[in-house]
């Protein structure tokens, strides 16, 4: 895929300039999305910043839950639904169905993830059920119009069986925590809360964003190194071992089912290697040889999601005592190792090259023809994506040995190290959505000059 703007055809027919605002015009979906989700970066890293002491306490603890929701609903979540509506129609080669209906989502969402997060601290689960519910509507509208999107393409692959999953289990993931607090309220069914919290958990992350990445990553990876995916092969069975893992693990973890837990943390872990496989051999046939800040960052988040799943199955032998553990190897250290370890470098990449695409595609996209424009990847700081990206990743470390050892100065250094690649990286963002509002002026190319003629020329 050619960088858009760096070599516009001189033939290309003239496209008038949009006199909408931004939020009007093509893309202003996803990045109002994509917008929201950076305002929650910064307010789940202050969190963090605040109070890491959390992460040493147990997984359940109502602080805990609300920080966790602050950064899965309000910084992941809202950004993996800002690409969906924008990959989808590019993906699929369509139209998104409504649009409207995802506006209506956007704004349900604005409103109950900054409720929910705010009435977990306190543990008020009357007030969490409320704003859950505007939450879960906006996911309704999501999963609906994300179905019927993928209905009217005539695309089945890989890549459009994975967004139909992720939609539902997303669907599936806030209608079980809406559940988890109504059954705290009024013990409906006698399971376990905590039981309950697993499940939830893991029909989010695997089943929202691990089915998500393992369809996604091959639209977007070869479309960004110029590759192309010769055999699928590798693909459909990382997606269906890892849904097949997932299938299992849900009653498993809700009855606590020891073996069964197990056998889906593998088969979840099988679905892994195929599709990192998949991917690899993706990438050998790929015309940009180096990767940017972006790519390779996304590429060694899949390092941090192969060790939680590893992680993942070493809590879930039958024999382990570490499931409920604090210090030591415990859920945290296998949370860390997922979401920041894992998912943050994946989504965070992802962001470096769409988001200034989109920017791009809304500025200066209706300019090409009209006057000179600048390429798409001008409008990053590279310096700033390589510093950011790295020290989040960076963070981690200390992140784990402070989990580990229960340790207050390591947890202290690693919310700092990640909160200065957070400020880093919200730099760079912030520098390519300006141009939303200020537009980068270049000045017109000139007459040619024509050579002087020597006298010996003019004779």
């Amino acid at each position: 895929m050619p960088e858009p703007g760096s070599h516009p055809s001189p033939a290309a027919a003239p496209r008038p300039a949009s006199k909408q605002s931004w939020l009007a015009a093509q893309g202003r979906l996803p990045l109002a999305f994509m917008g929201l989700a950076l305002i929650w970066l910064l307010v789940a890293t202050t969190l963090l910043v605040a109070h890491p002491g959390l992460l040493g306490m147990p997984h359940a603890a109502p602080p805990v839950i609300a920080l966790t929701h602050s950064w899965m609903l309000g910084f992941f979540v809202t950004v993996a639904c800002g690409a969906v509506y924008q990959l989808v129609p590019v993906a699929l080669t369509t139209t998104l169905w409504k649009e409207n209906l995802g506006w209506w989502h956007f704004w349900l969402h604005a409103v109950g993830v900054p409720g929910m997060v705010f009435f977990f601290q306190s543990y008020q689960l009357k007030w969490v059920a409320l704003f859950a519910t505007a939450v879960i509507l906006g996911v309704l509208l999501f999963t609906v119009n994300t179905w019927v999107t993928v209905g009217r393409s005539t695309r089945r692959d890989v890549v459009a069986w994975a967004i139909i999953l992720a939609a539902g289990w997303l669907c599936l993931a806030v209608l079980a925590g809406l559940f988890l607090a109504l059954n705290r309220l009024f013990t409906w069914v006698p399971v376990a809360p905590l039981a309950l919290l697993r499940m939830h958990a893991h029909l989010g992350l695997i089943g929202f964003f691990l089915a998500l990445l393992q369809g996604v990553a091959f639209q977007l990876i070869p479309m960004f190194t110029m590759g192309e995916v010769r055999d699928w092969g590798p693909a459909k069975a990382g997606l269906w071992f890892s849904q097949a893992g997932l299938v299992a693990l849900v009653p498993a973890l809700i009855w606590q089912w020891a073996v069964l837990t197990y056998l889906g943390a593998v088969a979840v872990t099988i679905g892994l290697v195929f599709s990192g496989y998949g991917l690899q051999q993706s990438l050998t046939t790929r015309k940009k040889r180096k990767l940017d800040p972006g790519i390779a960052v996304f590429l060694r988040g899949g390092i941090g999601i192969y060790a939680a799943a590893l992680a993942g199955i070493a809590l879930t032998l039958p024999d382990s005592t570490r499931s409920t553990a604090v210090g030591g190897f415990n859920p945290m250290i296998y949370a860390l190792l997922g979401i920041l370890g894992g998912l943050m470098p994946c989504i965070a990449g992802m962001m470096c090259k769409v988001v200034p695409f989109l920017t791009w595609m809304r500025v200066y996209g209706p300019l090409v023809g009209r006057r000179p424009t600048p390429p798409a990847h001008s409008l990053t700081h590279p310096r700033l994506e390589y510093w950011g990206l790295g020290l989040q990743q960076f963070a981690v470390l200390p992140l784990l040995v402070g989990a580990w050892w229960s340790s207050q100065l390591w947890l202290h250094l690693g919310a700092w190290l990640l909160a200065v690649g957070v400020v880093l990286f919200l730099a760079d963002m912030v520098g390519v959505m300006k141009h939303l509002w200020l537009p980068a002026t270049a000045p017109a190319p000139g007459p040619a000059l024509k050579p002087k003629l020597t006298a010996s020329q003019t004779k």
